[in-house]
């Protein structure tokens, strides 16, 4: 998620077992009917060099909204809100759970004030333990860590939430982004042009410009 100046937002990206707008014919555009607000010529960009981003949502300050899918198609970004099911399953390490998922609260809270300090951090950490995971922690638990990211995200007291330039409307003459090569796309002609989106103003690495 990235935010973007006027207090609005923008959450994309791709879930393994849930996008399904990939494999969709004709390609859908996530961008389709977005607001003047959204920062087109940067979102266009990091869909190019992420070469996976399946959903696109964007945040006007009061609700939630995307492009239309067609029925029934589901693009893995749904739930905008929290996982409790990673939350608890993380938490569960501890020796402590109904303690860490205080202090997780506690955390959350904190992120939400952007006030995030040592003590809420420390007091989660102190709840964990990390040999109980079951994936191999590659650094060890590092609140200075921890809080550098949180200061990077704006999190913390004084911190300045980066955001991105809001845009000025969509781009003439903008393409919509493919993954994946299409291979023979006769077939689907008809419906590409029905559809308002012609298989030469598609874009893809697999195609030429």
């Amino acid at each position: 998620m990235s935010w973007v100046e006027g207090g609005r937002a923008v959450l994309y990206g791709y879930d393994v077992d849930y996008s399904r707008t990939r494999e969709h014919v004709p390609p859908i555009d996530l961008l389709a009917g977005g607001p003047a607000w959204l920062p087109w010529e940067w979102l266009a960009q990091m869909m190019r060099d992420e070469h996976i981003v399946q959903y696109v949502y964007w945040w006007d300050g009061s609700a939630w909204a995307r492009t239309d899918h067609p029925d029934g198609l589901e693009d893995g970004g749904g739930g905008v809100g929290r996982d409790h099911q990673v939350e608890e399953s993380f938490l569960a390490w501890g020796e402590d759970p109904e303690g860490a998922a205080d202090a997780f609260e506690d955390l959350i809270r904190a992120a939400r004030a952007r006030a995030v300090d040592r003590d809420v951090v420390e007091a989660l950490l102190r709840r964990l333990d990390p040999e109980q995971f079951d994936i191999e922690a590659t650094e060890p638990m590092d609140a200075d860590a921890m809080l550098r990211v949180a200061e990077q995200a704006g999190l913390t007291v004084g911190a300045v939430r980066p955001e991105l330039a809001a845009g000025r409307g969509e781009p003439e003459g903008r393409r919509v982004h493919v993954i994946d090569h299409p291979g023979d796309w006769a077939p689907f002609e008809e419906s590409f042009m029905a559809d308002g989106i012609p298989a030469h103003l598609c874009w893809s690495p697999s195609l030429r410009e």
